[in-house]
C-alpha cells in the first residue's frame, strides 16, 4: 500500500470507533522498525523471518504511538506464552495487521475491562471459509455476500482478542452469533456458547468499512 490516503482513511475509521471512548488508536504501514524496539524485544525476534520481524516491530511501535496519545509509556510489550502482548499494569490494548498494514488501540483498564481490535480485507473469503465463519443464525444476513461475511469474521476476531487475555477461552466462529446493523456500524451478541463467561454477551461491537478493509472493535 504505497498511497498514503488509505492509511489516513483507516486512521479516521479507528479514530471514529474510539471517539469519546477514552482510548486511542494508531495505523501504520509495515516497515523495518526493529531498531526502535527494546533490547528484550529485539532479542525475541532476532531469529524470525524478516517479514515477521517487520510485522512485530511495526505492531509494537503502533501500540506505543497509541499509548503516547494518552500520555502513557508502553515499555516492553513482550508476548506471553500464548503470544498475547503483555500490556503494562493498568493498561489494555490490542494489535492487528493485515496485508502490510498494522493497527493498534490502547486504553486505561480503569476505563475498559476488555478491548479487542481487528483489521481484515473484505475480498479474501471464499465459499468454504464463509461457511466456517457464519453461524446458522447469521446465514440470512450474509446470504453468500463476501463483504458481510468478512465483517462477521472481523467482529468475531475482535471478540476473541478482547476476551482471550482474561479467560484464555478458545473457540471457533460458530460459538458466537452476532446481529449486525450495517447502517450504524455496530453489532450485538445474539447467541454465545456456554463455555464463555456470561458477561461476554453484553460486549459492545463497532466496525467501519474503508475501501476493501474492515476494522472492528469489541469492548466493555
Amino acid at each position: 500500500m504505497s498511497d498514503i490516503s488509505p492509511i489516513l482513511a483507516l486512521q479516521a475509521a479507528v479514530d471514529a470507533l474510539a471517539a469519546g471512548a477514552a482510548c486511542a488508536a494508531s495505523v501504520m504501514v509495515v516497515a523495518d522498525h526493529a531498531s526502535e524496539l527494546s533490547l528484550a524485544e529485539q532479542s525475541l525476534i532476532a531469529s524470525w523471518a524478516t517479514h515477521r520481524q517487520h510485522e512485530f516491530a511495526t505492531g509494537r511501535l503502533c501500540a506505543r504511538r497509541a499509548l503516547a496519545v494518552l500520555g502513557l509509556d508502553g515499555g516492553n510489550l513482550l508476548p506471553d506464552g500464548d503470544g498475547v502482548p503483555q500490556w503494562p499494569t493498568g493498561l489494555v490494548g490490542s494489535i492487528s495487521h493485515s496485508r502490510g498494514v498494522v493497527i493498534a488501540v490502547a486504553a486505561r483498564s480503569a476505563d475498559y475491562s476488555l478491548l479487542g481490535l481487528d483489521l481484515e480485507k473484505t475480498n479474501r473469503l471464499r465459499a468454504a471459509a464463509i461457511r466456517k465463519v457464519v453461524h446458522p443464525l447469521e446465514a440470512d444476513f450474509v446470504a453468500g455476500d463476501q463483504v458481510k461475511a468478512s465483517i462477521l469474521f472481523s467482529l468475531k476476531e475482535s471478540f476473541y482478542k478482547a476476551q482471550f487475555p482474561r479467560w484464555r477461552t478458545t473457540g471457533n466462529f460458530h460459538d458466537l452469533a452476532l446481529g449486525v446493523d450495517m447502517e450504524a456500524g455496530s453489532a450485538q451478541v445474539v447467541e454465545i456458547d456456554a463455555r464463555f463467561a456470561p458477561d461476554l454477551a453484553q460486549l459492545r461491537f463497532g466496525f467501519r468499512l474503508v475501501d476493501d478493509y474492515v476494522v472492528s472493535r469489541c469492548w466493555s
